[in-house]
């Protein structure tokens, strides 16, 4: 029995390791979507970011992302970025860290698109082109390599979403744009940035959404790593005030008006290319979702655009008690407009559940290491308990 369950392992990984890369090289006209608005006027999505696990994925991350999905029905899922860990080694482990997470919107047939992070394809051999066509695999997929911007830039796409009453009337649309690793171009470091040939395509994608459409298309915009104008939209102080996050010499935190936490530095990259300027420009996003942040999970505005950003998922890495997901509503009524909240696991699960309880605290990072081998025992002692109980 062991011996036909490793062959049939080994059967997969040897037919995910031979995905033909360059026969999905898509762009975001070439890719076979057609998302519409639900009947009651509604397009729902589920904002999934920093999954950043191996295989097998990690047993309370798998809760999570089924209660949320069973909890609440969405139109699409965005995965924005480090949808794997670094240090994936090699092509067949990546390709079944990429099955752990999409067999299960795979199974529910839920629409999926993607944008890489800076550690999907770091330290592995399992690059983004090649990461591309395993996701190209599951039919939920939706996304494409889009463009070519090179391979550090793989995956800038649009995804239109149509009527709910005629398919060939775009009513919203979804930017997914790459926002690369980390910076190579210059001696400043950091993360990397959105590069000036990307910005020239939205733009003039944008250009042409308009004039076929004619007018400008509402729409929302994911890629992992936040803009750098994240430091023009918050608060500065000159000494730590409560709530405060330290850079430069000097302290931030959100505005009045912002909604959510500020609970880490935000890491943007330590230059720009002018894709804000150039969103702000063209007048079409209404907001830009990111990523990379594990523990930040706030939604602020900034000339006229929402930055919002969205915790962790995944619990390999550190995460803290905002890890959860965010779900996102389009109204077809009210094209401009949009509707966002973040659910955490413990809105998906009872803090009285002595199971989910145990479980959160045995992976958590808000507890010292030493406390989670005692939180894990709970965790199995209330398990048994609610079996025997079953």
């Amino acid at each position: 029995m062991l011996k036909k369950c490793v062959s049939i392992l080994l059967c997969v990984v040897l037919i995910l390791s031979c995905a033909a890369v360059s026969a999905f090289a898509k762009t975001s006209e070439e890719a076979d979507t057609h998302l519409q608005y639900g009947k009651d006027g509604k397009f729902r999505i589920m904002q999934i970011s920093d999954i950043q696990d191996y295989f097998p994925l990690k047993t309370i991350t798998r809760r999570v992302l089924n209660q949320a999905l069973d909890t609440y029905p969405v139109d699409l899922i965005v995965l924005t970025g480090d949808n794997i860990a670094s240090s994936t080694l090699v092509k067949p482990y990546a390709a079944l860290a990429i099955n752990e997470f999409m067999s299960v919107f795979e199974r529910r047939g839920i629409p999926v698109a993607m944008v890489f992070g800076n550690h999907d394809d770091e330290n592995t051999t399992a690059n983004k082109a090649y990461q591309m066509s395993v996701y190209e695999k599951y039919s939920c997929f939706i996304g494409c390599a889009g463009e070519d911007f090179g391979e550090s830039n793989l995956g800038t796409y649009y995804v239109p979403i149509y009527s709910s009453t005629d398919k060939n009337a775009m009513v919203s649309n979804i930017w997914m744009i790459d926002s690369g690793t980390y910076n190579n171009e210059n001696d400043l470091g950091g993360y990397g940035c959105v590069t000036k040939k990307q910005i020239d395509w939205y733009k003039s994608a944008s250009e042409k959404l308009e004039r076929e459409n004619g007018k400008k298309i509402p729409s929302l915009m994911f890629q992992h790593i936040v803009v750098p104008e994240i430091w023009d939209a918050l608060v500065a102080h000159d000494t730590q005030v409560e709530g405060s996050v330290e850079h430069g010499g000097k302290y931030y935190t959100l505005t009045a008006d912002a909604k959510g936490t500020l609970g880490e530095t935000p890491c943007p990259p330590n230059y720009t290319n002018g894709q804000f300027d150039a969103v702000v420009e063209r007048g079409d996003v209404m907001a830009m979702f990111f990523g990379h942040d594990h523990v930040n999970s706030y939604e602020i505005s900034y000339r006229g655009v929402d930055l919002v950003n969205t915790t962790g998922v995944g619990f390999r890495s550190y995460n803290s008690i905002e890890e959860g997901v965010r779900l996102i509503t389009l109204d077809e009524s009210a094209p401009d407009t949009y509707e966002t909240e973040t659910v955490t696991y413990f809105d998906l699960f009872d803090r009285n559940d002595e199971v989910a309880y145990n479980l959160f605290m045995s992976e958590s990072r808000t507890v010292d290491d030493s406390e989670h081998f005692g939180y894990f025992l709970r965790f199995l002692l209330a398990s048994i308990k609610a079996l025997l109980s079953f």
